[in-house]
């Protein structure tokens, strides 16, 4: 992930247009909610974004707020205190025949919703499902459940004309709960060429990564490289998470290397992005590409492809 190396973390701009997690996006069987309770009850992991730390104004059609993206297709968008509630609420206008805003969902979210306030609306998902909304409607909550990832929600409407402006507050996301199970990592990786996000947690460069680098460069008595992967899906940002946590590489002989797990933690933009720090072990020097995956909470998660010289 060259770009991202050299310019450190968080680099979330770039971080939103090449990194991806390579699952199906055909359409699945989601679950629609009208009430917040039951959504939350379904998904797991979440993380609300309410904007009340964001300050009024108005923002550009392409706008990031935590690492997501809003675009809205047919004008500006706008943040502004209610003044019959106090919360800051996100509108998205339009045109006079339409309105819509799509919002591109950090990788691996399989749970979604947020409160809608403008009626009629239609919200739809990059999976298929979609609810209209209506003035009659009895909640402001809309939420969907999947069992594949979720990429984007887009609130939308061509009627009425003039179409009104997208209203909308409290945006919740994270993955679906499926019995006990504990949340998937998921490994992020390169969109252009499908390889780890990856750097050297001292140097801040990509791959490849030798096993050995200066003692002035990492900072350590064995001499040995500290790679950072970037990860999604759980949560890593309290005391004590390193220890639920194991990494491992498989090189082409399918032989399987522990990658000794040293740090891990949450980023502070993107929130929904985490950390999890390794050492290379000497025995994988000169080994090439390795599979690399991690497992949180006995949870596995993908494998990403990393080079090792």
């Amino acid at each position: 992930m060259r770009r991202l190396a050299t310019a450190g973390l968080p680099a979330v701009s770039f971080l939103l247009i090449c990194i991806f997690y390579a699952g199906s996006q055909t359409r699945a069987a989601a679950a629609v909610f009208r009430d917040r309770a039951a959504f939350e009850a379904a998904a797991q992991n979440l993380r609300t974004l309410d904007f009340e730390n964001q300050k009024p104004g108005h923002l550009p059609s392409v706008a990031e707020i935590d690492g997501i993206r809003f675009q809205n297709f047919f004008g500006f968008s706008n943040l502004f205190r209610n003044p019959q509630t106090g919360n800051i609420l996100l509108e998205a206008a339009g045109l006079p025949e339409i309105s819509r805003l799509t919002i591109f969902l950090p990788p691996g979210t399989t749970a979604v919703g947020c409160d809608q306030f403008s009626r009629p609306m239609e919200a739809r998902t990059s999976t298929g499902e979609s609810v209209t909304m209506t003035p009659s409607d009895t909640s402001n909550f809309v939420g969907f459940v999947s069992d594949v990832p979720i990429a984007s929600l887009v609130l939308t409407l061509d009627f009425p004309e003039p179409a009104p402006n997208v209203l909308m507050d409290n945006l919740t996301y994270g993955q679906r709960r499926a019995g006990n199970e504990p949340p998937r990592p998921l490994l992020l990786a390169d969109a252009a060429t499908g390889r780890a996000a990856a750097f050297d947690s001292v140097a801040l460069t990509s791959e490849p990564f030798g096993v050995a680098t200066p003692r002035t460069r990492n900072l350590s008595d064995d001499g040995l490289t500290r790679v950072t992967l970037l990860v999604v899906g759980v949560r890593l940002d309290a005391p004590g998470e390193a220890a639920f946590v194991r990494a491992s590489a498989v090189d082409a002989q399918q032989r399987v290397f522990d990658l000794p797990v040293e740090a891990v933690g949450g980023a502070k933009n993107p929130s929904w992005l985490a950390q999890v720090t390794v050492r290379l072990p000497a025995a994988l020097a000169g080994a090439g590409d390795v599979t690399v995956s991690v497992n949180v909470r006995d949870a596995q998660s993908n494998g990403v492809t990393l080079r090792v010289d």
